[in-house]
């Protein structure tokens, strides 16, 4: 693996070198110093139906040196770029916020420091990974650390990447893991963890840990033979990144539970479609074949659940769910069904609503009863 990610570094500081060479010879013609950088607003985002995800257009800004109103942004990108480099040859790995007070100096000969918050080098770094075609894990940058956890049938090797040159390689048995599972790392390139063998039918994606111990608990993976994961919540990029890999490299099936809100409905679609603030990296991140398995409104009817575990529906729920509607990858039948439903109703559900039933209820009945008759939604 040591190979794999210097041959990435080299590509990276080639990538860098031939960038900056760019610019100078653009100066050199015209006397303007600048480059451009793929736009990432909202206005830039376009659904691409035909491979069913949520990727960035053509546009590309432009940033001048010699324009007041750019320089800064200029200045950012440049003096990050530098970090990188340096992160890159020194083999150091490090956090978001360590770029930021690396590169938080004030500029000679006057009182205006380079970045004053973190949003200004975290934005630069999303300039140099569209510019540069990598990912910023593959600068070796990462964010607050992995939130997923994962237990089933997968044999990982985790390789721990030190500049000292004591590098290790942790073997690690999604059967034989503790309650916590195996802890994705923030980092989960191929360069950084290898899935060595997966033995598994399906991947299960839950949305909260919580739900995600019942499963682990009741050995719903061995039973089923899947792997399941979770990311707390709305996912991080290095658990995206893994669940693509997952299905790509092992052609799993991919299905995701959330809640009956409109919130994780959402949270599925970042899963398959990607998000809106990170289109550019959809094709590294979205799986656009996974299937939704989670709580609909339709189950209160078809599991009979009681009246008890209905919620109903808030002002910025309704609003969440109008916007939803607008969305052109939630225009299929079924879901436009179930919104309707549930503004029908007027609740939501959480997954835990399954214990009103027993406390494996979930585990035992509700995913495989859905399973089996092959319940899900698009």
């Amino acid at each position: 693996m040591i190979d794999e990610i210097k041959k990435v570094d080299e590509e990276i500081k080639a990538k860098l070198a031939q960038w900056a060479k760019e610019i100078i010879e653009r100066a050199k013609k015209t006397g303007e110093l600048a480059f451009f950088v793929p736009v990432r607003t909202l206005s830039n985002v376009i659904w691409d139906e035909e491979k069913g995800i949520l990727r960035m257009g053509e546009r590309v800004a432009r940033r001048d040196f010699l324009n007041i109103g750019q320089s800064k942004r200029f200045l950012q990108t440049v003096i990050v770029a530098s970090a990188i480099k340096s992160l890159v040859e020194e083999g150091v790995t490090t956090s978001l916020r360590d770029v930021f007070y690396r590169v938080k100096f004030t500029i000679p000969g006057t009182k205006e420091n380079v970045v004053d918050d973190q949003s200004e080098s975290d934005r630069a770094i999303e300039d140099l990974e569209t510019i540069l075609g990598f990912v910023r894990e593959e600068f070796h940058v990462f964010s607050k650390g992995g939130k997923g956890h994962v237990a089933g049938p997968i044999e990982i090797e985790e390789y721990v990447y030190s500049p000292d040159g004591k590098h290790r390689v942790v073997e690690v048995d999604g059967t034989n893991v503790g309650m916590g599972g195996w802890a994705v790392p923030p980092i989960v390139e191929p360069q950084r963890v290898k899935i060595k063998k997966v033995e598994a039918d399906f991947v299960l994606v839950i949305e909260k840990a919580a739900v995600w111990t019942r499963f682990h608990e009741d050995r719903f993976w061995d039973e089923h033979n899947a792997i399941i994961v979770t990311a707390e919540g709305m996912p991080d990029r290095a658990t995206r990144r893994f669940i693509h890999r997952l299905h790509y490299e092992y052609k799993l099936p991919i299905y995701v539970m959330t809640d009956a809100d409109p919130w994780g409905w959402y949270i599925y679609s970042v899963y398959k479609q990607g998000s809106i603030n990170l289109s550019y990296l959809s094709p590294q991140l979205a799986t656009p074949p996974a299937k939704f398995l989670g709580m609909t409104i339709s189950d209160y009817y078809d599991f009979n659940f009681p009246r008890t575990v209905q919620i109903k529906l808030n002002d910025r729920d309704v609003k969440r769910l109008k916007e939803m509607r607008r969305y052109p990858w939630f225009q299929k039948k079924e879901w436009l069904e179930e919104f309707n439903l549930m503004e029908k109703k007027g609740f939501k559900m959480e997954l835990e609503a399954a214990s009103s039933k027993h406390w494996r209820f979930i585990s035992k009945e509700y995913v495989p009863a859905k399973l089996e008759a092959g319940k899900v939604l698009p």
